[in-house]
């Protein structure tokens, strides 16, 4: 059973929000750029694990993107199996090319040197445990594997343990059913295993970045406008109480969510008439105030003092930016 489906991350949303915004000459667009081919490469890799999962002889439970609170802090699992006999970590990378794991804890992969994805999953495992331990879970396997989805990837490693460890796409089911047989005795049970399940999916915080501080953009400095719900563009025109796009012309009466829904991504939390006017490049001040109420989004003071409050599910509200196509590889 699949507990917490894969889906684009809130941070890549930010993102890719964040680009279509940020002007071509600012210091940071390459940078932001270069992390967004990196996060969406990513997630390619993490979508390859659902075939050769589903694949799989005995029932399991599946969260992939796991984000748990730990010692004041989070870590982050790309998948975890959990049956009642064991646990199973999956770390999913994408590279391809020559891929170097090399006897100082390193990957060397186009002369650019990264953590050892190994020692990154054995972090995780380390942090799960304390985590179940404080649950009051009693202790159970765990395991870790690497998994390189990339059938362009080149592998060399340094010791038997990056061997035993990093697995290549095509053998991951059967290695996982290996590790099945290991492990015969059921440690816990069929509703031990859903609770804690549940319990996870209660703690479980995606990752939201304050993305103008994280890559030093000042928010006089973002383009405005509204975005084209359907090809993307920025630069949507109100045109006979409608919104018309100047690439795909297409014309709608929401489009104008797109502005709220990227001040939302990149940080805002409420709006005012006049932010809202100023972003979208709508003129009219009725205008705006009827859009905004038109959203039914909950408000709080009065008259000018008005503030409107950004909620939107990064599930459900972003398609407009998860259209958007970028490179799949590294």
């Amino acid at each position: 059973m699949i507990l917490k489906e894969l889906q684009v991350s809130s941070y890549l949303l930010q993102l890719e929000s964040l680009i279509r915004r940020l002007p071509q000459q600012h210091e940071s667009y390459s940078i932001v750029q270069d992390q967004i081919a990196r996060e969406h490469a990513g997630y390619y890799g993490e979508c390859q694990l659902i075939y050769p999962l589903s694949k799989l002889n005995f029932p399991t439970d599946l969260i992939y993107q796991l984000r748990l609170p730990y010692n004041h802090s989070f870590f982050q699992i790309d998948c975890l199996l959990m049956t009642p006999r064991f646990f199973l970590i999956i770390e999913a990378k994408n590279y391809r090319d020559l891929v170097v794991f090399n006897e100082f804890d390193q990957v060397l992969h186009k002369d650019r040197v990264y953590q050892d994805p190994v020692m990154q999953v054995e972090e995780q495992k380390y942090q799960l445990e304390m985590w179940l331990q404080m649950k009051g879970i009693p202790p159970i396997p765990i395991e870790t594997l690497v998994t390189m989805t990339n059938s362009q990837a080149l592998l060399k490693a340094a010791s038997p343990n990056h061997k035993e460890k990093v697995v290549t796409l095509p053998k991951l089911s059967s290695k996982i059913r290996e590790l099945s047989e290991q492990y015969k005795a059921q440690l816990l049970n069929v509703s031990d295993l859903r609770w804690l399940g549940n319990q996870m999916m209660m703690e479980h915080q995606d990752y939201v970045a304050d993305v103008l501080m994280k890559f030093r953009v000042n928010e006089k400095a973002l383009r405005q406008g509204i975005v084209c719900p359907e090809c993307g563009v920025l630069g949507v025109k109100m045109v006979k109480k409608r919104f018309e796009c100047p690439q795909c012309k297409t014309r709608t009466s929401d489009a104008y969510l797109t502005a709220l829904k990227d001040s939302f991504l990149l940080g805002k939390r409420n709006i005012t008439n006049s932010e809202f006017r100023e972003f979208s490049e709508i003129q009219s001040h009725s205008t705006t105030r009827d859009l905004l109420v038109r959203s039914n989004l909950k408000k709080e003071g009065t008259k000018r003092y008005t503030k409107y409050q950004l909620c939107f599910d990064y599930k459900r509200d972003f398609d407009y930016l998860k259209r958007r196509k970028r490179s799949k590889k590294l």
